[in-house]
């Protein structure tokens, strides 16, 4: 199977890459100092492949770096070495898909606005099922649920990211697999917002309109200030990405409107308990 890059093996590549540039030395260099392949150091400094901390540590002497820079490099290369869960994708699964469950479980923070369902990463298994099932998906329903709930381990651990969600108050109202499965559902809803991670905000009906009514989205900033943050937009075909500077700027923009409209997380907690002993009678 192929190396693959992510974002934090990147990020220990390119501070490597940078103290190198500043010692004034080629990638050759490098390469020569630990008997390797030029091509090797590329691997590296482009998150690639993660080297080994005798390497790392190697390097640091070359380049002249400091203690500073070997305490950055330290927390950069422990960062890297974090196992992420690992998802089984189905083989058609969109491009942009794959992408999105390989960024999220990346992200530092994710704020998303969701108009027509409750977030895949806040369902339960038994919505999820109703919400493919009536989506002529053409995959194993099954199969694509098990890997919605794989995508929620991540959540688990408040360490890992945090996720804010404006949720439109249809959303409390629309029996999703019926009134059993939608007070299920929002009972879970009362269960994850006692997680100092997740913040959830309800938009209520006096609100209006707000925002982006024709669809819902997710913003997703990560660790380090050369990661820009990215809006994803998802669509019965897949998603697209959305990462011009300008135009992500907007999405947030919008996002903190709507939040401003949406009643507070406690106020929201109370709206979802009235429509859960609604729903029990």
């Amino acid at each position: 199977m192929a190396a693959t890059p992510t974002r934090r093996k990147k990020r220990l590549g390119r501070f490597l890459r940078d103290l190198r540039e500043a010692a004034g030395l080629r990638a050759v260099d490098a390469a020569r100092k630990l008997k390797t392949e030029e091509s090797t150091i590329s691997r590296y400094e482009n998150g690639i492949y993660k080297p080994t901390w005798a390497a790392v540590s190697v390097l640091l002497t070359l380049y002249g770096a400091g203690d500073e820079a070997e305490e950055k490099a330290n927390a950069l290369y422990d960062a890297a070495s974090v196992t992420l869960p690992k998802i089984r994708l189905p083989a058609d699964s969109p491009k942009a898909f794959r992408e999105l469950v390989n960024t999220e479980r990346e992200a530092e923070r994710i704020f998303s606005i969701e108009t027509t369902v409750i977030p895949g990463l806040l369902q339960t298994a038994d919505y999820a099922m109703a919400v493919f099932a009536t989506a002529r998906e053409t995959s194993d329903v099954d199969e694509l649920v098990n890997i919605r709930l794989e995508r929620q381990r991540y959540l688990e651990d408040p360490e890992n990211i945090e996720l804010c969600v404006c949720l439109d108050a249809a959303l409390l109202h629309r029996e999703v697999g019926g009134r059993k499965v939608l007070h299920d559902q929002l009972q879970r809803l009362l269960l994850l917002i006692e997680q100092p991670n997740i913040t959830i905000h309800v938009i209520p009906f006096e609100s209006g309109a707000y925002g982006n009514m024709s669809g819902g989205y997710q913003i997703m900033t990560f660790g380090d200030e050369s990661d820009s943050d990215v809006v994803y937009l998802e669509h019965p075909a897949g998603g697209v990405w959305v990462e011009n500077e300008h135009d992500v700027q907007l999405f947030q923009a919008m996002f903190e409107d709507v939040r401003t409209q949406a009643l507070n997380p406690e106020e929201s907690a109370e709206v979802i308990r009235a429509k859960v002993r609604s729903l029990s009678k």
